[in-house]
C-alpha cells in the first residue's frame, strides 16, 4: 500500500517506499515536486480530487484511476483514498493519499478519474455501492441475481483482490451504464 502526503500546492511532502515503487521514481525524487512532475498525464485524473479535498475538507474513498506513469512502461490501475490533513486551526493544508495498485490479472475496468473543469464532484461521479447487498438494492434484484449478472453478463463489480470473502464495490455510474446497455439490448 502506497502512502503519501501532498500539500496545498499539489507537491509531495512525504511518501513511503511502496508509493515510490508504484510511481516508478525514487522516493527522494518526489519530495517538493508537483503531481504533474511525478505522475505526468495521470496527474490530470488525480488533481481535481485532491483540490476538492483541500477545498471541502471531505475525504474521497475508492477513487479509481489508470494510466502509464512516466517511470514505467506498462499502464497501471489504482484505487486511491484521499484524506484531509488539518492544521492546528482546523484548516486543511495537506491531503493524505492511500494508494492500492490493482494487479494486472484483475478484470479490466474503466477509469473513475475526472477531468479538469468537470463541474460534477468526484463523489457524485464515483458514488460507491459498498457491498453485494447495496448493489442488489440499487438495481432492484437479490444478491444471488447480481452475483450471477457479474459472472454471466459482466456487471461492473470491483474488488481489491480476487478471493472468497473479499470486499466488493461498484460505481453507481458504471452500474447505470450497464443497466442502460442491457435495457437497450432487451428492447
Amino acid at each position: 500500500m502506497g502512502l503519501g502526503i501532498i500539500d496545498d500546492q499539489l507537491r509531495y511532502k512525504a511518501l513511503n517506499l511502496r508509493l515510490a515503487e508504484m510511481n516508478g521514481i525514487a522516493a527522494e525524487s518526489h519530495l517538493g515536486k508537483t503531481l504533474r512532475e511525478v505522475l505526468g498525464d495521470v496527474a490530470l485524473q488525480v488533481e481535481p480530487a485532491i483540490k476538492r479535498v483541500l477545498a471541502t475538507g471531505e475525504p474521497i474513498f475508492n477513487f479509481m484511476l489508470q494510466g502509464t506513469m512516466p517511470g514505467r512502461d506498462e499502464a497501471t490501475r489504482f484505487v486511491d483514498h484521499f484524506l484531509p490533513l488539518k492544521d492546528a486551526n482546523g484548516k486543511v493544508k495537506q491531503v493524505g493519499a492511500v494508494v492500492v495498485e490493482l494487479r494486472p490479472d484483475t478484470k479490466p475496468e474503466s477509469s473513475g478519474g475526472i477531468k479538469e473543469g468537470d463541474e460534477s464532484s468526484p463523489d457524485a461521479r464515483n458514488e460507491i455501492l459498498r457491498s453485494w447487498k447495496e448493489i442488489a438494492n440499487y438495481v432492484g434484484a437479490c444478491v444471488k441475481t447480481v452475483q450471477r449478472w457479474e459472472r454471466q453478463h459482466d456487471l461492473p463489480i470491483r474488488r481489491l483482490e480476487r478471493s472468497k470473502g473479499a470486499v466488493v464495490f461498484a460505481l453507481k455510474s458504471e452500474v447505470d451504464s450497464w443497466l442502460q446497455t442491457r435495457t437497450r439490448r432487451a428492447s
